[in-house]
């Protein structure tokens, strides 16, 4: 009984001996460097270790299976994986695909907007010339008529003889006239512009033969003071230095008659009363011939710059 006993504790034991070299031994096979011969050396290194045989073969079978099932397993992760890698990729491919045609609709869509804007923009610069044209045309239209308009006007005042309003017309005449000097080179322009010299040049003709009326041969205002001095508004340059050397010359002509060259009254002696004529003539101006000339034409100072001119000599 206790032999049997003994017997199947060595057997028992041998067993669970055989079970870890077996798993020992198994763990050699993830070794770079295992032998088949040496592995099976280890695992039956005496003929007592030969018992245990079939469960060295069993435990070998069943990692085999674990092995294999895993291997499959490994074949199977690989092959969804590749199949899910080839599905991504072609994914990829096609947003890539479409993000490029969507690209291209857009560039497309992009260089037509552009060409879009750039003829639009064209037609608005036209439009903008023709626009600055026809408003500079009309401008130029609306000074023609005006400028018309005053030539015939000033016409009119010439011949009724109001020269207050015509000297109010003169210079909007000539900033019509300034606005028209690019324009000579046409005829009816040049033409207008010529009646509208004809008309100031009678009418200043008209306003000094008024003014040198206005005085008689001795000198006296005989005129009327206030439509002599609307004249004088009338007057251009020439004719203001016509009326200025005529009344001038009028009003010193006694000088030369009581003063004489070489005679005793153009002593030295004298002088004084040379200025009190001059007084006499300034006074007699100040007082009656003033109101006939504009401030600006400072008569005044004319006679008596003549009058020293006349003394020196």
């Amino acid at each position: 009984m206790s032999g049997k006993s003994a017997g199947a504790v060595r057997t028992g034991s041998s067993e669970s001996s055989d079970d870890q070299r077996a798993a020992a031994a198994g763990q050699q096979l993830d070794n770079a460097g295992f032998s088949p011969a040496e592995y099976v050396d280890r695992l039956f290194p005496d003929d007592a270790a030969l018992e245990g045989v079939d469960v060295a073969a069993a435990n070998i079978g069943h990692r085999l299976q674990a092995v294999q099932q895993e291997i499959r397993r490994q074949l199977r992760a690989q092959s969804d994986g590749q199949q899910q890698q080839t599905q991504g990729i072609e994914a990829t491919k096609a947003a890539i695909s479409e993000l490029y045609t969507r690209i291209s609709e857009m560039k497309g869509k992009a260089q037509t907007s552009e060409r879009m804007v750039s003829d639009i923009t064209q037609d608005i610069k036209a439009l903008d010339v023709g626009k600055r044209n026809l408003t500079q045309t009309t401008g130029t239209m609306r000074r023609l008529q005006l400028l018309v308009g005053a030539v015939d006007q000033l016409r009119q005042l010439r011949e009724q003889g109001r020269f207050g309003e015509a000297a109010r017309l003169l210079p909007a005449i000539a900033g019509l006239r300034e606005g028209f000097s690019e324009y000579h080179g046409v005829r009816q322009i040049a033409r207008l512009d010529e009646a509208a010299q004809v008309q100031q040049r009678r009418l200043g003709g008209l306003a000094q033969q008024v003014i040198q009326r206005g005085f008689d041969a001795q000198g006296r205002l005989v005129g009327d003071a206030e439509q002599m001095r609307a004249a004088c508004g009338c007057c251009m340059a020439d004719e203001q230095a016509r009326v200025t050397d005529a009344y001038c010359e009028q009003q010193l002509r006694a000088y030369a008659a009581i003063f004489p060259l070489g005679d005793d009254e153009s002593q030295l002696e004298h002088v004084s009363r040379r200025y009190a004529w001059l007084r006499r003539i300034l006074r007699n101006y100040a007082e009656e011939h003033a109101a006939a000339f504009p401030a600006g034409w400072r008569m005044d100072e004319e006679l008596s710059r003549r009058f020293a001119r006349a003394t020196r000599d």
